[in-house]
């Protein structure tokens, strides 16, 4: 989630009309709506606070894939917005590094679920993320629509842009690879957040990819918007479902708005699941925080404009925190060693605008420099 672009909604909001764009088909009714299945797809998400008996019942094929026998290693990519040039420099420096595992489970959230798809692919697409972060500017994300908001739209501003540059990488190719990784058993899932339910959704890009219907490449595309579509910033993604034969539509937004990272629900029992497997591998996760995440002095002018932007982005900090912290818990229970990195204080090169090149440029060779060294992971929030 990108705190530059929110900090515009407040005055937009006031300006705002109340009517809005209308959905085609209608939301699902409160009784029903944990049951909606994407047309012509079935087991391809879950809620993401609370696991599916699924999980469990499905977990034979896991077997396949050998990393479980000895090593599990998960990667959680995060929120950011154009922080994500960080993230996307320390995969290309890890991989230069040498040591870079293969990945049993790949999760990404927001700029995060832009990155996942090619980490889960592996070093090989080291340079389509390089690509994406350091030779993309605010023209080729988004269109900025500000009367749109002034007469009842869903946002200020058109995604469009970022949907046809992903459309160039995120390939028919691509989709047929990530479902062979899917065959060994390794697992993607990127988070949505479901507007209607307020709850936050993962999706098993794996599942869907190896589903063979011809609609697998656009769903992908549209699951790795919705979960970077900023509310108010970007549009809302339109997701077709049907209940009972009836359709309907949900409305899902950036993943963010739920949490800023994720591994797997609270309620997951990994003792179980392995147990099930016949297996107890050593455990790590790796969890990559596309943002500072120390406190910044900064005076604040007594204005609404400030006070609310300050606010808004200190909230979305301490979200993000409060998540990590979460996940530590959940490694200290289940028997996972805990590597954490994140964009350092030191780095005080300022954005002149949302999505500015040479800003990411920059943050992605700090990226790439941490990733080449010793000294990017800790194990603890200090």
């Amino acid at each position: 989630m990108s705190v530059r672009l929110l900090m515009i909604l407040p005055l937009f909001l006031l300006l705002a009309g109340c009517s809005g764009k209308s959905r085609t088909f209608s939301a699902p009714d409160k009784e029903h709506y944990a049951h909606a299945d994407v047309i012509g797809y079935h087991n391809i998400r879950q809620w993401g606070d609370k696991t599916s008996v699924k999980v469990y019942d499905n977990a034979k094929h896991l077997r396949s894939n050998r990393l479980l026998h000895k090593r599990v290693d998960i990667l959680a990519l995060s929120s950011g917005g154009e922080d994500g040039a960080y993230g996307a420099g320390l995969l290309e420096g890890w991989s230069a590094r040498g040591d870079r595992p293969e990945f049993f489970m790949v999760t990404g959230v927001s700029t995060g679920a832009l990155i996942a798809p090619f980490a889960f692919l592996g070093s090989g697409y080291d340079r389509v993320l390089k690509d994406l972060f350091t030779e993309t500017s605010k023209d080729n994300i988004v269109t900025e629509t500000p009367l749109n908001a002034l007469f009842g739209g869903s946002s200020i501003g058109d995604n469009t842009p970022l949907r046809r540059r992903l459309e160039k990488v995120v390939t028919d190719e691509l989709v047929a690879a990530i479902a062979r990784e899917g065959k060994r058993g390794r697992i993607l899932q990127i988070g949505t957040t479901n507007l209607d339910a307020q709850r936050p959704v993962v999706w098993n890009i794996t599942n869907i990819a190896q589903s063979g219907r011809p609609d697998a490449r656009k769903l992908i595309l549209d699951i790795m918007l919705a979960s970077s579509s900023i509310p108010g910033a970007f549009p809302p993604m339109l997701i077709d479902v049907v209940v009972e034969g009836k359709r309907y539509q949900e409305v899902h937004v950036d993943g963010a708005v739920t949490r800023q990272i994720f591994v797997y629900p609270h309620d997951l029992n990994i003792p179980q699941l392995e147990k099930k497997l016949g297996v107890h591998p050593r455990k790590k996760l790796w969890l990559i925080r596309n943002t500072k995440i120390d406190p910044e002095y900064a005076p604040v002018s007594m204005n609404v404009t400030d006070i609310s932007n300050r606010s808004i982005s200190t909230l979305i900090k301490y979200q993000g925190v409060c998540n990590l912290y979460n996940i530590i818990s959940l490694a200290e229970r289940d028997g996972f060693d805990t590597h954490i990195t994140n964009i350092p204080s030191s780095f005080k090169i300022a954005s002149k605008e949302t999505f500015d090149r040479e800003y990411m440029r920059a943050l992605y060779k700090v990226g790439y420099e941490r990733g080449r060294s010793a000294t990017a992971w800790h194990h603890s929030l200090k």
